[in-house]
């Protein structure tokens, strides 16, 4: 008997099927193709190949639901009907993890503290108990760590795999005792287990408990803002990089710029009004070397308009954060965001009395994580 010859599209395999497959458009053209055939959605799967996507496509693929703040809200951010579905199979109130310490104990209102959150999962820090945990709202699922084997922990982050939804890092960023050396606490998903990871001696605090991330590494800002402490989750590699004087007066966040772009450490500032992304890159002496690599148009027109005329002279403009190609601002009690691609400018909320070190843009992995039915949760 004569076996039946294979399909010209089974011929290709998956691997050069995906290497088509990652030069589509977006996150829209990727699930029409996935969805067309058995062979198409079977290289489309891969945790690996979503994780190549979704890199390459940074500012498309996070599916944006808007701002979480704490204590635990989820503020939508435009447009509000393509997300409020998704939204609300979720409990941002964190209802579903249990309550540690006593029923009347301080902050029992309120009892976890938002210490970071990516991809579509919260760090946080039981005010009572100091447990931490790692919480999906969308799932509802939780997931508690291990106590902290550091003397004094004074920054968190939080790395959230954008291929494998069930893969996460924990980092912490603790003083040794009464000194001035710094060290780096890591946790992996795999293990649950803390690992020091190394150490830096005669350095400030850190400005802020809140992290900031791109490429597998977290950045903090160091008091007098004239540094910022990046560790590598990959490699383990803790260092101290400069910071360009414009940027110790002004709020920030680095970002991921896709493959196509040249390395370097990317960060988005606004200054004058007009949005500006600069390049960080070696200068072959241990510094870096800054170059404005983006400039927007002025925005003090609109920021007048929404806010008032009266209050124009009075602006002060703080870059909360950049996700999916939407960066978040405050002025004051409001809130605003900008989609870096029409340059639009909305306003979110009038009066916010959040502090700015708790207000997170929330995202989800983008295309969705049921493309591939071997991951938890799918």
């Amino acid at each position: 008997m004569a076996l039946a010859a294979a399909s010209p599209v089974d011929v290709l395999g998956d691997d050069l099927l995906q290497e088509v497959f990652v030069l589509l458009p977006g996150p829209a053209d990727l699930l029409r193709t996935a969805l067309a055939c058995r062979p198409f959605l079977r290289a489309a799967r891969s945790a690996a190949f979503l994780r190549r996507f979704r890199r390459r496509h940074p500012f498309t693929c996070p599916l944006l639901l808007g701002c979480h703040l704490g204590p635990p809200l989820l503020l939508p951010a435009p447009p509000i009907a393509a997300t409020r579905r998704v939204a609300e199979r979720g409990d941002f109130a964190l209802s579903f993890i249990p309550r540690r310490g006593r029923p009347g104990a301080a902050g029992a209102s309120t009892p976890w503290q938002l210490l970071d959150c990516r991809n579509g999962r919260l760090l946080l820090r039981s005010r009572s108990s100091q447990e931490l945990v790692v919480a999906d709202p969308l799932a509802r699922r939780w997931v508690s760590l291990p106590a902290l084997p550091g003397d004094h922990p004074v920054g968190y982050g939080l790395v959230a795999d954008d291929g494998d939804y069930s893969v996460f890092q924990a980092a912490c960023i603790s003083r040794v005792g009464d000194t001035t050396e710094l060290r780096a606490f890591l946790l992996s998903s795999a293990e649950l287990r803390w690992a020091d990871v190394g150490g830096l001696a005669q350095q400030p605090n850190l400005a802020a408990s809140r992290a900031m991330q791109a490429n597998q590494s977290l950045y903090w800002t160091l008091v007098g803002g004239q540094h910022m402490l990046a560790l590598n989750t990959a490699t383990t590699e803790l260092v101290v990089l400069p910071l360009p004087p414009f940027l110790r007066e002004l709020g920030f966040d680095v970002i991921e710029k896709g493959e196509d772009v040249a390395g370097g450490l990317h960060v988005l500032t606004m200054r004058g009004f007009c949005i500006e992304v600069w390049v960080g890159e070696d200068d072959g002496a241990g510094g870096l070397a800054w170059t404005l690599l983006d400039k927007s148009v002025r925005f003090h027109r609109a920021i007048a308009e929404m806010i008032g005329s009266e209050h124009f002279y009075h602006l002060t403009l703080d870059v909360i954060g950049v996700a999916a190609g939407v960066v978040f601002l405050r002025n004051g009690s409001c809130l605003f965001c900008i989609h870096l691609e029409t340059m639009k400018m909305t306003k979110l909320s009038e009066n916010e009395s959040c502090p700015s070190a708790l207000i997170y843009p929330y995202t989800i992995a983008w295309p969705p994580v049921f493309l591939n039915p071997t991951e938890e949760g799918a």
